[in-house]
């Protein structure tokens, strides 16, 4: 994967993104908020990044949303328990896509507003035209046929779901499905999977809240405890994180704009956590992990505070220490490229400040 900081789209998307970055640099806590939303790591981050650069600016809802991220940042990680797949485009795919209950959609025309969706409910085929008031779908049903029988496993997919089983956590399938694409998924997947959520079977459709709290009731974990994978932005990250899950987006077409990278993954291998390690990083490696990932532009906040400090200090001092202090100036100029030199200063206000608020909690 290419480097994540040269991963804008187009120029918009670059112009959006600084927009949102002088916006939260300018707020209350604004170093902060611009760490987490320079590397948003944690997948619910990413999903407010994602938003704030779309809308090219920053609502409060937003921002306290992005702060209250930042409030948990260093916390105890939540283990694993759980990882659910996305089906479709996740861990199989269609070698001959033919869309057969979109085209009796297109057929019904208004009529099939009018019936739930055959993702919603158990219905095949057949009873979804006649529901339609449509003849018997031949032509459909043939086309159906070939789809299901090029269902395949994508190369990566038994071998990620053993190392998930392997590390002692549960898997699910959790995907909007219709009935009679259920059956060769199942078959394909067989004892791997310990709990399967279809749409059509649980009566709701991702992104809704409740089709995902059936799933953790399903696999009794708590939300936090489930890591949901899938290829869909909308439905398998968003849903996930609205619904209080962590998410990773598996990005087989490196097609990810800026912010989505730092959650998204190539391959399935790497989408899964690694249990023995993901847990074990402490407070002290999390906060220098950030703070090296941004230390360019803490470095230059830093750089520019501090010049401001001395060139007031220049206009202050009297006669017989103006030379010291424009000396003092002309050194602080040549740190300008050395953002090694504030790393130190950087991690200790870092400290400082989160004890500080945890002793006002």
């Amino acid at each position: 994967m290419s480097d994540p900081h040269q991963s804008f789209r187009n120029p918009a998307e670059k112009s959006a993104y600084d927009a949102v970055l002088i916006d939260l640099a300018g707020r209350p806590r604004g170093n902060e908020a611009v760490m987490i939303f320079r590397t948003p790591t944690d997948s619910e981050a990413a999903v407010i990044a994602d938003t704030m650069v779309h809308a090219g600016t920053v609502s409060d809802d937003l921002y306290a949303r992005l702060l209250t991220v930042g409030n948990r940042r260093y916390d105890k990680q939540p283990v694993t328990r759980a990882v659910a797949f996305d089906a479709f485009g996740t861990l199989v795919h269609i070698g001959r896509k033919r869309h057969p209950f979109q085209r009796l959609m297109r057929r019904a025309g208004d009529r099939a507003k009018m019936i739930p969706s055959p993702m919603a409910q158990p219905i095949g085929l057949a009873d979804y035209a006649a529901a339609l008031g449509l003849p018997r779908p031949d032509a459909e049903l043939a086309a159906l046929d070939e789809e299901l029988a090029t269902i395949a496993l994508y190369p990566d997919t038994l071998d990620t779901l053993r190392r998930v089983r392997d590390q002692g956590m549960k898997v699910a399938v959790a995907s909007n499905l219709a009935m009679p694409y259920a059956a060769p998924v199942k078959a394909l997947l067989g004892d791997l999977v310990d709990v399967w959520h279809f749409s059509f079977d649980a009566g709701t459709i991702k992104p809704e809240r409740a089709f995902y709290a059936d799933l953790t009731v399903k696999l009794g974990c708590k939300p936090d405890e489930l890591l949901m994978v899938g290829d869909t932005w909308r439905d398998d990250i968003i849903g996930a994180v609205d619904a209080g899950s962590r998410a990773k987006w598996l990005d087989r077409d490196d097609r990810a704009s800026y912010v989505r990278r730092f959650i998204a993954a190539n391959c399935l291998a790497d989408a899964c956590p690694d249990r023995g390690l993901a847990t074990h990083k402490t407070e002290v490696e999390l906060i220098i992990e950030s703070i090296d990932a941004n230390i360019d532009y803490l470095h230059n906040q830093r750089w520019a505070n501090e010049m401001g400090q001395l060139r007031q200090a220049v206009e202050r001092a009297p006669d017989a220490g103006k030379a010291s202090a424009k000396q003092a100036v002309k050194n602080h100029y040549d740190t300008r490229a050395q953002p090694e030199n504030s790393r130190a200063a950087l991690i200790q206000s870092a400290f400082e400040r989160i004890k500080a608020r945890r002793t006002n909690n």
